[in-house]
């Protein structure tokens, strides 16, 4: 396993990079989790909203609402906006609601990733 971290540039960021990274439960809006990327300039935006909408639908097909109003941009699924004005973009998910599973006492029961972190201690280096 390598520690070598690389940083990646606004405009080399794909979807899935934006939904994993930073996500916190309390960055709620409208009942949707969010992430904001803002880029270098309103072209970049649109590049880069193109690039994320071609790689949802590669996930999750055609979206049910697609728009391009002027300088608004969206694409929207069931479960996933993404929307682009000037260069910003903003992608909301449905909140998922876990937790009335996540804080059940059964849930945790047996300790089940101690096994996965002690694999994983297992593979660190040193």
């Amino acid at each position: 396993m390598s520690n070598d971290r690389t940083r990646t540039r606004p405009e080399q960021a794909t979807l899935l990079d934006i939904l994993i990274d930073g996500f916190e439960k309390n960055e709620s809006m409208y009942g949707h989790h969010w992430r904001q990327l803002p880029l270098g300039d309103e072209a970049a935006a649109i590049r880069k909203f193109t690039e994320f909408v071609a790689e949802a639908r590669a996930w999750k097909g055609p979206p049910l609402d697609e728009r391009n109003e002027g300088r608004r941009r969206l694409a929207r699924w069931p479960d996933l906006q993404i929307r682009q004005l000037g260069r910003a973009i903003m992608i909301l998910v449905r909140t998922p609601r876990l937790s009335d599973w996540w804080h059940a006492a059964e849930t945790w029961r047996d300790d089940p990733f101690g096994p996965i972190y002690e694999w994983l201690d297992e593979e660190r280096p040193g």
